[in-house]
């Protein structure tokens, strides 16, 4: 996978208007590139699609995935670099109005919880963009407006809890990549007390979180033993296992065999068949 910028829309800058869609796109991000460090005068939206990205602000660290949203108000310094390919829609409000409007929708700065990324709604925005006339300015606009009420104004889950377990489980099962993954990342996604999200998990699943995220990475790693090529220090870590060895030592207790020897044995009953 290479990174792909191609869908790139760019209205222009109006010094003359208090609030315009400046720019949006649809891009692909591949380690080691990412975007150049910088300050500027408008507000912007990253929407992911997938893939992992971190974030920089205020001399913290950010890890943005599909789910939330990201924004920098006008005169923010942009900085944020890809973990795994990231696939994200964004997009560029002007004017000297832009961050009023976003501060009426309630999108805060930083990160923001949201559901999956509208792509039409990008698309159709880069159609617009692609006119210059004052119509099309203005439904450019009205698009925009609809994509950030998808963020602003989301209807609220019922914060019951299996709907809370319901959103953690469908996290782990997404992000079981990652290897920082654990209780305390959940846990604190879901603004819960440690404690109080490990008894809640495992009375839903009655299972334990460290157990259900055991489990997930060894089924992935299963299915990529069984119809990859990929060596063993790969699957590791597309699994979220630090090391192929610690790898090895888990896959082993669980399975009762090595990666190794379960792939060969896999291999040898697909050539005898």
């Amino acid at each position: 996978m290479e990174t792909d910028r191609s869908l790139f829309y760019f209205w222009g800058n109006e010094s003359t208007r208090k609030l315009y869609v400046r720019s949006c796109g649809d891009f692909v991000l591949v380690p080691p590139d990412h975007e150049m460090k910088r300050t500027v005068d408008f507000a912007e939206v990253f929407w992911p699609l997938s893939g992992h990205c971190q974030f920089l602000d205020g001399g913290k660290s950010f890890l943005l995935r599909p789910g939330s949203v990201w924004y920098y108000p006008p005169g923010s310094c942009h900085e944020y670099y890809p973990l795994k390919p990231f696939h994200y829609c964004w997009l560029t409000v002007a004017g000297e109005n832009a961050g009023k409007l976003f501060d009426l929708l309630d999108i805060k700065p930083g990160q923001n919880k949201a559901g999956s990324c509208p792509r039409q709604l990008f698309s159709f925005l880069g159609n617009e963009l692609l006119g210059h006339s004052a119509k099309r300015k203005l439904s450019a606009l009205s698009i925009a407006f609809k994509i950030m009420l998808e963020i602003g104004f989301r209807p609220r889950k019922d914060n019951k809890s299996k709907d809370i377990m319901s959103d953690a489980k469908n996290r782990i099962d997404t992000d079981f990549g990652d290897p920082d993954l654990d209780v305390g990342m959940l846990a604190e996604s879901q603004h819960m007390h440690r404690g109080s999200f490990s008894r809640a998990f495992r009375k839903t699943f009655d299972m334990t979180v460290r157990d259900y995220i055991l489990m997930v990475r060894i089924k992935n790693a299963i299915d990529m033993l069984s119809s990859t090529e990929y060596s063993i220090m790969e699957i590791a870590e597309e699994c979220g296992f630090h090391s192929a060895n610690y790898f090895s030592k888990v896959f082993s207790a669980q399975v009762g065999i090595t990666p190794t020897e379960y792939r060969n044995k896999k291999y040898t009953r697909k050539t005898a068949e």
